[in-house]
């Protein structure tokens, strides 16, 4: 047992000081743009890029908070996956009601067997841009865009070493259900670690005309499940910068089932496993972590029943050294999120403390989406099913139109009614 325990204790020790050290960088990076004075008001020619496959929950404030930035010259091309997809109506019908005048929605022309669904719509939004335009951006849909959130975004690109310029994910969900909650906690500490390691987010991102006018994206694209961790390793081949951007720190309230959040953290590392550089150490960090703090906890019912109490409270010390420097980085930086926000008009409120208890759990389900991930070659997602045996052997095995029940612009309107 106690040789069991000993590589257990060092290892959570290592993590804990690792996540304090990647904190520190986080931290640092929020309060340079909290306290940094504003940067050149970069605004060149942009574009818009939002895929578009069923109606998203929060996509009526999204194309509310997209089709209003305060930019002074860009354009919005929504690609839609099937014309036989309800949200392709929807949102003709929302901008009978909205116009813009530099709005296009267009129909995936040509269907690939050999990548994803938004690759194949962010390409065919890449293959006819006009020679002035510098920026492309792109979103999900699930993003609600401030005013501010294009002009944030492209501020870093000004720089020439920069090539790619990425938001960040953060939780902050309404209700308190096991699957909401794991996912936040799991978010909070992946969201430390992908900044530290420069995994970029597509749900929000912006790329210089040096990266996406490159042929080698839309070859790598036109082979791969998801285009955006990919963006790291380009950036690098080009020898050009990822950049994070602490203003595009956008805010996420749905809530999820347990099951889905277990698929959700499978396709994230799914995602990681295929297309970074550093999986083996992602992998490898989580799993000994988790496995070495589940063991100890474990352990401890031994070593009461032998009364050896200088090993329990060793293993007490060291696994709340290693939660609580954990909880004090993803505490800070919820306070700065939330300080961020705040400046956009609007507050959310914090989870309940019955969230501690979720924690186990959350180990769990991380353990396990970690060994899904690791042997996982079939992903379906909204009425697609893939098969993806390696990073650019990628197939679509079985595709069909999304048929949700259809809900018109009203209905919708009603249903979500909150903006960030």
């Amino acid at each position: 047992m106690y040789l069991l325990a000993i590589p257990c204790l060092l290892m959570l020790v290592y993590f804990g000081i690792m996540y304090l050290y990647w904190g520190r960088g986080c931290l640092r990076l929020y309060e340079q743009n909290r306290t940094g004075a504003d940067l050149t008001e970069y605004q060149p020619p942009a574009i818009v890029l939002l895929p578009l496959r069923g109606n998203d929950p929060f996509l009526i404030q999204c194309l509310e908070g997209l089709l209003n930035q305060e930019y002074p010259e860009y354009s919005v091309k929504i690609i839609v996956d099937h014309v036989e997809d309800p949200v392709f109506q929807f949102v003709n019908e929302y901008l009978e009601q909205h116009s813009h005048p530099h709005c296009q929605v267009s129909v995936l022309e040509s269907r690939s067997e050999n990548c994803g669904l938004k690759n194949q719509s962010l390409l065919q939004g890449l293959s006819d841009l006009s020679e002035d335009v510098e920026v492309v951006a792109w979103l999900d849909a699930d993003v609600v865009p401030h005013r501010t959130w294009l002009r944030d975004l492209v501020q870093p690109l000004q720089n020439e070493q920069v090539g790619v310029a990425s938001g960040i994910r953060w939780y902050a969900p309404r209700e308190a259900n096991v699957g909401t909650l794991v996912r936040y906690i799991w978010n909070s500490a992946a969201v430390i670690q992908m900044l530290a390691m420069e995994i970029v987010w597509g749900g929000s991102v912006a790329v210089s005309g040096r990266v996406f006018r490159n042929p080698q994206l839309a070859e790598a694209w036109s082979k791969m499940m998801w285009e955006d961790t990919y963006l790291n390793t380009l950036a690098g081949q080009l020898d050009q910068k990822v950049v994070f951007v602490p203003a595009v720190t956008m805010v996420n309230e749905e809530s999820t089932s347990l099951k889905s959040c277990f698929q959700f953290m499978t396709r994230q590392l799914m995602n990681a496993r295929f297309y970074h550089s550093r999986w083996l150490f992602i992998c490898g960090l989580g799993l000994f972590s988790a496995v070495a703090e589940l063991t100890l906890i474990a352990q401890l019912g031994f070593f009461l029943n032998q009364g050896n109490l200088p090993w329990v409270g060793m293993i007490l010390g060291v696994i709340a050294f290693t939660s609580g420097s954990v909880g004090y980085v993803v505490y800070r930086l919820d306070l700065q999120i939330r300080r961020l926000i705040a400046k956009r008009g609007v507050n959310v409120e914090r989870l309940p403390l019955t969230a501690v208890f979720v924690l186990i759990p959350t180990l769990l389900v991380y353990c396990a989406a970690l060994l899904a991930a690791r042997r996982t070659e079939r992903i379906r997602w909204r009425g697609v099913i893939y098969n993806a045996a390696a990073p650019f052997q990628i197939q679509i095995v079985h595709y069909e139109p999304y048929q949700p029940a259809k809900k018109s612009v009203e209905q919708t309107e009603q249903t979500n009614s909150s903006i960030i």
